[in-house]
Order: structure tokens, then C-alpha cells, then sequence
């Protein structure tokens, strides 16, 4: 048998430098990116969240952000967990990362003013809301938000006016969009916000009602709905709750008092100087 001539060695050779070329340049691009790599750990962190295991969660976040820290997706995911462990300052800092890489990230904006409530930073959340609402003016969640966060700030009004803009813009999209909002608790359920909060329970109840029937383990609807039903049997002897404007359901830590009328102010003094007059009196008489 002839060995191999120089020429046939060298087309061998050329080949397979050619084959580990080709090799080489595609092996880079079938690895992982750090983006990819990243979202990936995100969409772990993700399921954790479903499972409500946050703790978990919020440090498979912060390892996916340690490998990409230019995603506002993940810095807004890590915030949402953090808030669900009640770390609302660290939230904070997680919405405004995902802020400063994405200025016109709606939900983030939403979601920071959602922090800044629970810690009782009402105008601040307010602000928050509104420049959700600047780039969807849709988000009712973001609107009802801003009423709550009025009516807190004793700006009942202004609230009131937000209530009823939240349950125009439902009504609106019922309308154009019937058969999405067939399938749209969410929508359902801030129109009954809106609606109980605004005195109107009998539609309050109906809009609740059409959002369990959508997700019949709805926890706001839920909560909502039976909120409504005990006003409405307390009605039954006290025919003016109708109609009666409620507070916010929940009030979290550091709310600001509530604004004394002048009529209490008074009222609280008579008290107070009837008081003194009768203790008086009584050690007047005993001398």
C-alpha cells in the first residue's frame, strides 16, 4: 500500500483546519449569552414566586441580576418579590434600578407606587401612579390606586372624581373589548372598587360578582364582595349607608390622621368644659 502523498496530506490537513474553524467560530454562539443566562435564573425565581417560596425567589433574582444587571424585567420581578416579604425600602430600590433602565416601564411605576403606600408615602405614590398613567392611561389598578392614596391624603373629592373615572374607563372597555372582558377579573374587580367606594354597593356587588364568576378564587374580588354584602345587610336598619361613600378597606401602617371637622372640634370642647364644670362643681359643694 502507498503511503499518503505530500499533496494528499496537505488537502487532509486543509480540511480539517477548515472543519475546527467552522468548529470554533459556532460553538461561542450556541453557549449561553449572560442575558439569556440570566432570564433563565429569572424564570426559576418565577415559579419560587408561584409557589410563594419569596425568600428563595429574591436570591435567585439577585444572582440572575449579579450576571446581567441591565434588565428591568428582572430588577421589576425582584422588586414584586421583595414586597410580597413586606421589604417595601428594598422594593423601592428594585422599581427605580428597573426605572433608570427603562423610564417608560408602566408596570414598574405602578408597582413603585405600591411600595411607596405601604409605607405610607401617599403623595409620593401618587406621583408614581401618574406617571404610570402618562404611559397607559388604561391602568385602572394604577387609577384606583391614586384615589385611594387622595382619599388618604383627606382629599375625598378628588378621589371621588378618580373613583368615578376608573369606572367610566371599565365600562368603556366592557364595550369595546365584550368578549376579552368576559375573561378579565382584574378589570371587573377594580370597577367594584370603584364602585363600593364610591357608595354605589348594588353595582359594586355585580361587578365583584362578574369577576369571581371569571376566577372564583380571586382574592381581592372575594374580599370585595363580602365587604359589600355585610354593607348592604347592615343597610337593612340603617337604610343610609346607601349611597354613603366608604373608606379605604385597609389602612397601612403610617397613615395620616383623619382631618378633625370643625363641628368635632367644637362639639370636643363643650365636652371638655361641661366636664370641668361638673368636677368643679362637686368639690365646690364638698367645701
Amino acid at each position: 500500500m502507498q503511503p499518503p502523498s505530500g499533496q494528499g496530506c496537505g488537502r487532509y490537513t486543509g480540511l480539517l483546519l477548515a472543519v475546527l474553524l467552522v468548529f470554533g467560530l459556532c460553538l461561542p454562539a450556541c453557549g449561553d449569552n449572560p442575558a439569556e443566562t440570566a432570564m433563565a435564573l429569572s424564570k426559576k425565581a418565577d415559579d419560587l414566586v408561584a409557589q410563594e417560596r419569596y425568600m428563595e425567589a429574591i436570591d435567585l433574582y439577585n444572582e440572575a441580576i449579579a450576571i446581567d444587571p441591565y434588565s428591568s424585567t428582572i430588577w421589576n420581578r425582584l422588586g414584586k418579590a421583595e414586597m410580597n416579604v413586606g421589604r417595601y425600602p428594598d422594593a423601592v430600590v428594585a422599581f427605580q434600578k428597573a426605572l433608570d433602565l427603562d423610564p417608560y416601564h408602566s408596570g414598574a411605576w405602578k408597582n413603585k407606587g405600591d411600595a411607596l403606600h405601604a409605607q405610607g408615602e401617599y403623595q409620593a405614590a401618587i406621583d408614581a401612579y401618574d406617571r404610570a398613567l402618562a404611559i397607559n392611561a388604561n391602568d385602572l389598578n394604577a387609577l384606583l390606586q391614586k384615589g385611594i392614596n387622595l382619599q388618604l391624603l383627606g382629599k375625598p373629592d378628588q378621589a371621588m372624581v378618580v373613583y368615578s373615572e376608573v369606572v367610566r374607563i371599565a365600562e368603556r372597555e366592557v364595550r369595546r373589548n365584550p368578549n376579552e372582558a368576559r375573561y378579565d377579573a382584574t378589570l371587573w374587580t377594580n370597577k367594584g372598587d370603584a364602585l363600593a367606594r364610591l357608595g354605589r354597593f348594588p353595582e359594586a356587588l355585580q361587578a365583584y360578582q362578574a369577576a369571581v364568576t371569571i376566577n372564583p378564587k380571586y382574592e381581592r374580588a372575594i374580599t370585595g364582595m363580602e365587604s359589600v354584602n355585610e354593607t348592604l345587610y347592615r343597610a337593612r336598619g340603617s337604610p343610609e349607608l346607601l349611597n354613603t361613600p366608604i373608606q379605604p378597606l385597609e389602612t397601612p401602617t403610617g397613615e395620616l390622621p383623619i382631618p378633625l371637622s370643625p363641628f368635632s372640634v367644637t362639639m370636643a370642647l363643650c365636652i371638655m368644659v361641661l366636664a370641668s364644670c361638673y368636677v368643679f362643681r362637686g368639690r365646690w359643694k364638698s367645701v
